[in-house]
C-alpha cells in the first residue's frame, strides 16, 4: 500500500468520526439543559451550577443528586435560552441521580435512554454539558473501562460505573454521555481531581431503573442482604455444567455479621446466580431484583460454592 493511500484512509476515518460527533450534537443539544441552584442558609446565599437532560416531552429531566439536593430553588435553562423553575421530584444518593420536572405549554425535545449493557471498551462516546458555565460544551473520547465502582457521598459504592476519557469539568455533572446513535448511555457524575482523563458516568440502565422507582414511589426502595459484592464472570464450563442462563454472577466478598445473608448461611467466596428464579448476571441486576416488594419476605437464592450449586432461603431487610 502506498503512503498516499494510508493518508487518504486516515482522512476518511477522521471525517467519519467528525460526522458522527456533529450529527449526534445536532440531534441531542435541544434536550440538554443547564441548571442554576440557589441555596440560602440564614443570611448566607450561594449559587451552584450543573447540567442535565430531558428524558420526556412533558418536562422530566435527569441530573446528579449532588448538584440539586441542597438547593432551595432550581432554575433550568433550555437550549433556546428560556428559563424554567424546576420541581424536585426525587433523588437517589446511592447512585447520585435526581429527577426534576419543569412545566412547558408544548412538548420538549428530549433524549432517549439507551442500553449501557451493550457498551464496549474503546467505543466512542460524547459528553455534553456546561463546564465552568460554558453552555453546551462538547467533548469526545472513548469508553476507557466498564464495571468500575465509585463511592457516593453517603459512603456507599455505585457499581457498574463507566470510565471515559471524554473530558469533564465542574459544571458537567448531570449531563449526558452519548453514543454515536445519539442515545444516552450514561449520566456524567465525577472526575478525579488531579488526574487527567479519569471521568465517570452512571450507566443508563441504572438511571432507567432509578427513574422508574422515583416515579412510582417518590424514592428508591431497596432490600438489604448484608453483603459486600461485585460483578464476576463465570467460566463457560461452569455455565454449561449448572445450566445457567447468564455468563455473569455476583461474587460475595464479605458477609456482614448479623445481616440477612449471614443468618441464611452465605459465605465470602459464594457466587449468587439466581434470586427467585431470576438470573443475576451482575450487581445492577441484583439491586433491581431486590426491590421494595421483597423486603421482609423469604426469597430463594441459588449460589455457587466451589463447584456445587446450593439453594438458600433468606429474608431481606429494609436498607437503612
Amino acid at each position: 500500500m502506498k503512503r498516499d493511500d494510508i493518508v487518504g484512509d486516515d482522512l476518511e476515518l477522521l471525517d467519519a468520526y467528525s460526522r458522527a460527533v456533529v450529527q449526534t450534537l445536532q440531534r441531542t443539544r435541544g434536550g440538554v439543559v443547564s441548571l442554576r441552584v440557589h441555596t440560602r442558609r440564614g443570611r448566607r446565599a450561594a449559587e451552584g451550577a450543573g447540567s442535565g437532560f430531558l428524558i420526556t416531552p412533558d418536562g422530566y429531566l435527569l441530573t446528579n443528586s449532588h448538584v440539586v439536593d441542597a438547593g432551595d430553588t432550581i432554575t433550568v435553562t433550555l437550549d433556546d435560552g428560556s428559563e424554567h423553575a424546576a420541581q424536585h421530584v426525587g433523588g437517589d444518593v446511592d447512585t447520585d441521580l435526581a429527577l426534576l420536572r419543569i412545566g412547558s405549554p408544548s412538548p420538549l425535545q428530549h433524549l432517549e435512554l439507551g442500553e449501557s449493557k451493550h457498551l464496549r471498551v474503546g467505543q466512542v462516546v460524547i459528553a455534553i454539558g456546561n463546564p465552568q458555565g460554558l453552555s453546551h460544551t462538547v467533548t469526545t473520547g472513548v469508553v476507557s473501562a466498564l464495571g468500575r465502582t465509585l463511592r457516593a457521598r453517603n459512603g456507599r459504592l455505585i457499581d457498574g460505573v463507566i470510565q471515559t476519557d471524554a473530558s469533564l469539568n465542574p459544571g458537567n455533572s448531570g449531563g449526558p454521555l452519548l453514543d454515536t446513535r445519539a442515545q444516552v448511555v450514561g449520566v456524567n457524575t465525577a472526575i478525579i481531581a488531579g488526574a487527567q482523563s479519569l471521568c465517570f458516568s452512571v450507566p443508563s440502565d441504572t438511571a432507567r431503573w432509578v427513574v422508574s422507582e422515583l416515579l412510582r414511589h417518590g424514592h428508591v426502595r431497596r432490600a438489604w442482604l448484608g453483603i459486600v459484592a461485585q460483578s464476576v464472570q463465570l467460566p463457560r464450563r461452569t455455565m454449561l455444567h449448572h445450566q445457567l442462563e447468564a455468563s455473569g454472577a455476583v461474587g460475595v466478598d464479605e458477609v456482614l455479621a448479623e445481616g440477612p445473608a449471614a443468618r441464611a448461611g452465605l459465605k465470602a467466596g459464594d457466587r449468587i446466580v439466581t434470586v427467585d428464579g431470576v438470573a443475576i448476571k451482575d450487581v445492577d441486576t441484583l439491586y433491581r431484583v431486590l426491590g421494595g416488594e421483597r423486603i421482609g419476605r423469604s426469597v430463594r437464592v441459588e449460589l455457587l460454592r466451589g463447584v456445587h450449586k446450593l439453594p438458600l432461603e433468606l429474608v431481606p431487610a429494609v436498607r437503612a
